[in-house]
């Protein structure tokens, strides 16, 4: 059995269990959603009629249980709970995309850091702000106004002819909004996790002072896709100047970088190591950032892709 043959069986499935329900106006759509990282998944949309808004059902996971050998009605009766589930909550509020205007978006833009390589597919016909070192910013608008939203449209270029601004203008509005919505954040590991400690190095009262060891996290202050704020203007410098150096940087999900100072003289191999090891068993493969550790040097003020020492 093939996925489409399983969403096949799927869908009679549900339309059956809907009609039994009274949920004769609910239509089923395929859809066939790629995410970030160009993972696709498979699955439907549940959508009232007359409703500009839908729910979208993956079975993706569904899908492999079943291949693995789980019992099939069991996973059915999961499938119905999660479209009875996805019928009974908020839909996000689309009123918002009927009229799109940059005045009307503007505070609810933000940017999330890709890899090109990683995301050809998700790029393709999108505004970006070009990183460098194959890393990419991209946009999106939230559906309200908070930034931690699970509702968000990823600006297109298409959405972008329907706002009537250049991309300029767009991805200038952008950073400031981001930057204003989530400060940078600095904090050394260790103490984030034995104390819980939010201590921003990054705060000109703050420095990480004598005996204070890394590696430290970078993020923002909601510690949700705070890996684009490396790409702050002037936050490479003033990183830099808490360190007194240069410093590398890990990009260990789309959510945080990992920072470690030149002085504490890593091994650049070492630190390849871990990072393939973290994105292939740690991290999620949608939070996967990057597989390339990145060298800032002081002296230069560039950031370029670290590369070992010749045996």
């Amino acid at each position: 059995m093939t996925i489409q043959d399983y969403i096949i069986k799927a869908k009679k499935e549900i339309r059956c269990y809907l009609d039994e329900n009274g949920d004769t106006d609910v239509t089923i759509e395929d859809s066939d959603v790629i995410k970030a990282n160009d993972t696709t998944l498979h699955g439907f949309i549940l959508r009232r009629k007359g409703s500009a808004a839908g729910a979208n059902i993956y079975l993706d996971d569904l899908f492999e249980r079943h291949e693995s050998g789980e019992d099939g009605e069991w996973l059915m009766q999961e499938l119905k709970d999660r479209c009875r589930y996805a019928m009974e909550s908020p839909l996000p509020p689309v009123e918002l995309l009927n009229d799109l205007d940059l005045e009307k978006v503007r505070s609810r833009l933000t940017l999330r850091l890709l890899d090109v390589r990683r995301n050809m597919s998700y790029m393709a016909e999108r505004p970006y702000i070009d990183a460098g070192n194959g890393l990419a910013m991209a946009v999106d608008i939230n559906c309200d106004e908070s930034i931690r939203s699970e509702w968000k449209v990823a600006v297109t270029d298409g959405v972008l002819r329907s706002i009537g601004c250049s991309r300029e203008e767009l991805l200038t509005a952008a950073m400031e909004n981001t930057m204003k919505l989530e400060p940078p954040l600095l904090m050394d590991l260790p103490r984030y996790l034995t104390t819980g400690s939010l201590k921003n190095y990054l705060d000109p009262a703050s420095s990480p002072g004598e005996g204070v060891e890394g590696p430290f996290i970078l993020t923002n202050t909601s510690q949700i896709r705070g890996a684009a704020v490396l790409f702050y203007p002037g936050i490479m410098e003033r990183i830099s100047d808490v360190f007194h150096g240069g410093y590398y940087v890990l990009p260990i999900s789309i959510h945080e970088m990992l920072i470690i100072p030149e002085d504490e003289h890593p091994d650049v191999a070492e630190l390849i190591d871990m990072l393939d090891h973290g994105n292939r068993v740690i991290v999620d493969e949608e939070d996967v950032l990057s597989d390339r550790v990145f060298h800032y040097c002081a002296s230069s003020q560039r950031l370029c892709i670290a590369v070992p020492d010749a045996a």
